[in-house]
């Protein structure tokens, strides 16, 4: 794993974690090519308040970008929905995280789960900047490199984008927002002020698109794509503890 060319800080822990706590659940989903190092900070914030914490590694991710190739977005779903069923057995509510992709799967089940107890969507990729491209050259093309410079933040995942599996993200992309109109949970969108990856109105297609109440948009004035490994997680943070609080105080 330490000598994989294709993985960027291949030292950090990555694997998928459950931390058993209390009955309030909290279910993080990773992004695109990324791994649980992405929403691992904000796990750790969470254990401290004693919150039961799920994290799965999505299939494809974390190992080899051939593995990601061969993923399709149904498997990413069931992945999700495996960690949220697993939580289901000792929790009596859930919240969950997700980081750009991990935001769009945490719809996709939200639209299946109307129990759920409520969404933070963390830079939500519903629509990325030219990723209709991934349909033309998936046939020529195995990976496409990340053009981005490290920007020196404690994120580990791979340094490259399987075509295949871009296509495959757009899928859930179309898949997703057919379903937005079914979420009704208590919902908060987070975005980036330094965002490059997402499309400028993919805050607003969410947040128009699901019937959520309440629903919330916070910008994030100091941070990028990876807001959960800015420098404005504390923030991040204090919002969504806040928000779980505020639903315990009013089951």
């Amino acid at each position: 794993m330490n000598h994989n060319p294709y993985m960027r800080n291949p030292h950090l822990e990555g694997d998928t974690f459950f931390w058993q706590g209390n009955s309030t659940g909290v279910l993080l989903i990773h992004g695109f090519t990324a791994t649980t190092t992405e929403v691992r900070l904000m796990a750790e914030k969470l254990k401290g308040e004693g919150f039961t914490l799920s994290a799965p590694l999505l299939p494809g991710h974390g190992t080899h970008p051939e593995d990601l190739i061969n993923s399709r977005w149904q498997m990413w779903v069931e992945s999700v929905k495996t960690s949220y069923e697993q939580l289901l057995e000792t929790c009596d509510q859930v919240f969950v995280v997700g980081e750009s992709m991990g935001a769009v799967l945490a719809l996709e089940l939200a639209a299946q789960h109307p129990e759920i107890a409520g969404l933070f969507l963390f830079a939500p990729a519903i629509k990325v900047k030219h990723l209709w491209l991934s349909w033309l050259l998936a046939p020529f093309k195995k990976f496409l490199s990340k053009s981005e410079k490290d920007d020196g933040l404690p994120w580990k995942g791979y340094n490259v984008y399987p075509i295949k599996a871009a296509v495959e993200l757009n899928k859930l992309q179309r898949q997703t927002r057919r379903r937005l109109p079914e979420i009704h949970q208590p919902t908060i969108v987070f975005t980036g002020e330094y965002d490059r990856s997402i499309a400028p109105d993919a805050d607003n297609i969410v947040l128009d698109g699901v019937n959520a109440n309440p629903i919330c948009h916070v910008h994030m004035k100091d941070s990028g794509h990876c807001i959960l490994l800015d420098k404005e997680l504390d923030l991040a943070y204090q919002y969504v503890l806040a928000s779980i609080n505020h639903a315990y105080l009013h089951q």
